[in-house]
This record gives structure tokens, sequence and C-alpha cells, in this order.
């Protein structure tokens, strides 16, 4: 029997999460309410990129620990995990549309930022010129995104979020919330990676499997505790933001700066597999916006089926690539 403390570890990081991420999304709201900024952009900027973090720092740790195929396995198993578990859990709780005003950009972003990173790394390996030009296009990014929202808030092409004070919420209390909510899902998170990972390695799982799956799925707690949280009270709106603006970061902030270790060459396994398996995340979610798709139950239910698809792909070796190459290549 695994030690009890992992067991510990697992169910308090649960418990942790399931109140950081509603710590976050209230004050992210909140705040955006106050400077009459969008829900969506709030759960790009505030909460995609603040659930990220685990990626960032997982991933950095394990590029200066000499173990980059760890780091690319924790951006790219956390982006499908992204997707198909934190899209379809929320789903199962609160049905919501998606397709929202403002999430074409931050889907051509994403879509965008998927693009480069199957094509550049089917060519070549990651090197510090490839971080560069990835951090480049994230700042680039960021700066259009709150420059063009503020001047449709500005101009009353969107109307964003009531500018009156948040009668149920004081300001400096839902600033406060937005790093406690982080910081706890954070912890909750290194919780849930300590217990998962433990337990793994008690019962014999390779290490390769721990980080395309418990490792990926771990730091992607963050996300899903904030979807799910954002589904409770309604805001749909919030959990697509989220997913959204934490692909971006994953590929872009942690895949730019792991590529500074560089070059980092790209194991067969992902051309092989996992990068379909993140190009079709990527499609599945660019499907939903551009139809305006209601996401629910039934939706849920087929996220959560293709990620165990994906999931038993990877324990049994597919090799998609195979399928287009001739015989004895």
């Amino acid at each position: 029997m695994p030690d009890l403390t992992l067991i510990a570890a697992l169910l308090g990081g649960l418990a942790i999460m399931a109140f950081a991420g509603d710590f976050l999304v209230n004050g992210a709201v909140a705040v955006a309410r106050r400077f009459g900024v969008s829900p969506l952009i709030a759960g790009i900027f505030i909460v995609g990129f603040g659930t990220s973090a685990p990626e960032m720092v997982v991933s950095l740790d394990a590029a200066i620990g000499g173990q980059p195929g760890l780091a690319l396995g924790n951006i790219v198993g956390s982006n499908i995990a992204n997707v198909c578990l934190v899209l379809g859990f929320p789903a199962l709780i609160s049905p919501f549309l998606a397709g929202g005003k403002g999430e074409g950009r931050a889907l051509g972003a994403m879509l965008l930022a998927t693009a480069l990173w199957i094509g550049l790394t089917a060519i070549m390996p990651l090197t510090a010129g490839i971080g560069f030009f990835f951090i480049l296009i994230l700042l680039g990014y960021c700066g259009y995104t709150l420059i063009s929202a503020r001047k449709a808030v500005a101009a009353g092409i969107d109307p964003g979020v009531a500018v009156e004070d948040d009668p149920h919420m004081a300001l400096w209390r839902a600033l406060s919330y937005i790093p406690l909510g982080i910081a706890g899902l954070i912890l909750g998170a290194q919780l849930i990676i300590a217990g998962g990972v433990g337990m793994a390695e008690f019962y014999g799982v390779p290490q390769e499997w721990i980080g395309l799956t418990l490792l990926a799925i771990g730091t992607s707690m963050p996300e899903i505790g904030a979807s799910v949280a954002a589904a409770l009270r309604k805001r749909g709106d919030v959990a697509i933001g989220n997913i959204l603006g934490s692909n971006v970061f994953n590929i872009l902030g942690a895949g730019g700066i792991i590529s500074f270790f560089g070059p980092i060459d790209v194991a067969p396994t992902f051309r092989q597999y996992d990068h379909w398996a993140i190009g079709l995340a990527a499609a599945i979610i660019a499907l939903l916006i551009l139809t305006r798709a209601k996401v629910g139950r039934l939706a849920g239910i087929l996220l959560l089926l293709i990620y165990a698809i994906y999931i038993y792909g990877l324990i049994n070796g597919f090799n998609i690539l195979g399928l287009f190459q001739p015989a004895g290549a």
C-alpha cells in the first residue's frame, strides 16, 4: 500500500484547489467589472496566464535539471488536457455557449501558437532563437489584445462589463483574491503532482508516462479548478478564456523559456503521436467556438472519452505518423 501521506497530498490538493479556483474566478470577474473589461479578457490574462504558472515552473525546473523531454511532455500534455479535461469537466456541471465576443482573436493566437510549435519542432530543435521568437509573439499578442479591448470599451463597441462598483465585493478584496487564488491553485497542483507521481512510482509506472499524463494533468489542475468554479457561477466566457490563454502561454511562454536552454531535440514519439493529439485538441475548441456551439453534458462526455482514447494510444505506442509513411521507410 502506498504511503498515506501521498493519498493525503492528493485529497488535500483537490480541496485547496476547489477553494482557490473560486477565489480566482471571483476576484478576476470583480476586477474586470470595475475596470470595464470583459470577463473573457479576465479569463485569458488573469485566470488563463495565472493558472499556467505550474506548467511554467515544472517545465523550467525540468529543463534546468537536464530533462528536456519531461519539460516538452508537460507542455504538450497540458495543452491536450486543457481542452479535453478543462473544457470537459465544466460542461458536465453547467452547459455554456462557446463563440462569445472576443473569443475569435484569442482562438487565432492559440491556433498560431500550436501551428508554430508543431511546424518548427518537426524540422528543427528548439533553440534560443526560437525562444526569443515565441516570447516576442506572446508580448505582442498581450499588448495588442489589451489595447484593442480598452479601445472597444471606450468606443462603446464592446460594453464589456458594467463599470459600476460591485456592491458585493470591495476592490481591495477582489485584488487580494487573485494572488491568493493563483497561489492556492499552484500549491494544490504541487500536492496533487507529488501524491500522483509518488503513487505512480510506487506501482512502477514508467517515467515517460508520468510526464505526459500525471504531470501534465497535475499542472492542468489549476485550469480545471478555475474552469469548474467558472461553470458553477455560469461564467462560460471565463472558462473558455482560461483555456485559450493557458494554451497560448504554455507554448509561447513556457515553450519559449525552455528553448533558451536548447538546442532541445524533440523525441520521435511527439511527432509520431502527441503532436497529432495537440493539433486535434486545437481543432476541437476551434470548431466549438466558430460554430458557437452549446458545450453541454454530451460534449463533456465526448471530450473526456477523447482524452481516454489519447491515453490508451499513448500507453500502447500508437504511431499516427507511420500511417503516412511508405512501408519500410
